[in-house]
């Protein structure tokens, strides 16, 4: 008579059993609260135990079906008890493929997710699975590996040396870039430029990326390259300066012509926020504090020279038709948004781009608003 051999999971199984019948037993002569014993017995022993394991495998492609080599890709089981959660991961081959052994859970959702050079591309949240092996092929958009080059320069287009300039990618494709390049060991990837003022970054991945740049006389630089590729893959890089720069606003009429010396009606009063474009300070201060560079300047004294946001108001103008506010801001790139003064939505036009460099230190900058009036 030939004898079978018991696998791993059937001895666990009737391990579980016999304890469950010894366990009912005992229950048996207890009074109250037996039942629950019993089911929490149930759930930790039999129910919580990922006993099976099963093969999640597949093919990653990209949209044009063609296999990419070197995506993580990432299997979690959410459990009811969050540090009980599981997590495997695989890379894919040269053709592709991936093959993730992963505890089963009967009580567990499941995600899935792909990454490629820490930027995440691909998630889908699974939910609860069947206890069989689990083949999912995976297609993820196509995002260029790009070299960014370009040069830092003053205002007046001039190179300049010895800045510190590195590059921000996404941790998930499409969204703000706010994690800094590293190497394949972790490590940061920057360069100070030398006279030429030029800096290059070679095989960047991830898309929008933001090249970043600082040095302590010529503050903060940023460049945003919204989808990388061969023709788009870096620029120059505006260095502002330090000290403040005074910000008034000029209102307009209709025809563009000042508003002089008037009070304006209620609901054309409005607020003006100017907030930086970008903020790196706290990444790019931490860096820079770790590589002892510009003298061993500490991230505090780094964060502190960065553009923070500022607020003025309307309600009058004067002779040449400049608001009766100003607002006093460290040199930088700043996102301008505009409302009435209740919070509301302002009828009125900001003339020119919503983004504007402001460094004139010396003159100060005059932002032009034109508004409705009867």
């Amino acid at each position: 008579m030939a004898i079978g051999r018991t696998t791993g999971w059937s001895l666990r199984l009737i391990k579980s059993v016999v304890a469950l019948a010894a366990l009912v037993i005992a229950l048996s002569s207890c009074g109250g609260g037996g039942e629950l014993l019993l089911g929490y017995y149930l759930y930790k022993n039999v129910i919580d135990k990922g006993g099976n394991s099963r093969i999640w495998h597949g093919v990653v492609t990209n949209t044009n079906s063609v296999p990419v080599e070197g995506y993580l890709v990432e299997i979690t089981a959410n459990r009811p008890d969050p540090a009980a959660d599981e997590r495997r991961t695989d890379t894919t081959d040269t053709a592709g493929e991936y093959r993730i052994i992963m505890p089963y859970y009967e009580i567990a959702t499941y995600e899935i997710s792909v990454k490629h050079d820490g930027v995440l591309v691909f998630s889908d949240e699974v939910g609860p699975v069947f206890d069989v092996d689990q083949h999912r092929d995976i297609q993820v958009a196509p995002i260029a590996t790009v070299t960014l080059s370009g040069t830092a320069t003053d205002t007046a287009s001039d190179p300049l040396a010895q800045v510190f300039v590195t590059v921000a990618k996404p941790q998930a494709a499409g969204t703000t870039p706010d994690t800094l390049l590293t190497d394949g060991e972790g490590k940061l990837k920057y360069l100070m430029t030398n006279t030429t003022g030029v800096y290059m970054f070679e095989n960047v991945f991830g898309a929008p990326l933001l090249v970043a740049a600082f040095h302590p006389d010529l503050g903060f630089g940023y460049y945003f390259i919204e989808e990388p590729s061969s023709m788009n893959s870096g620029g120059t890089v505006v260095m502002p300066g330090t000290g403040s720069v005074k910000v008034s606003v000029r209102v307009l009429d209709g025809a563009g012509n000042p508003v002089a010396s008037d009070i304006l009606p209620v609901d054309s009063r409005f607020a003006m926020t100017l907030t930086p474009a970008y903020n790196l300070a706290s990444q790019l201060g931490t860096a820079i504090a770790a590589e002892g560079l510009f003298g061993n300047i500490t991230a505090e004294e780094v964060i502190a020279l960065h553009p923070t946001a500022a607020e003025l108001t309307v309600s009058s103008t004067g002779p040449d038709g400049q608001g009766d506010n100003t607002a006093t801001l460290a040199p930088g790139l700043y996102a301008i948004t505009i409302e009435t003064a209740t919070g509301g939505a302002f009828l009125g036009v900001l003339v020119g781009g919503e983004s504007r460099l402001l460094t004139d230190t010396e003159n100060g900058e005059v932002i032009e608003v034109k508004i409705p009036l009867d």
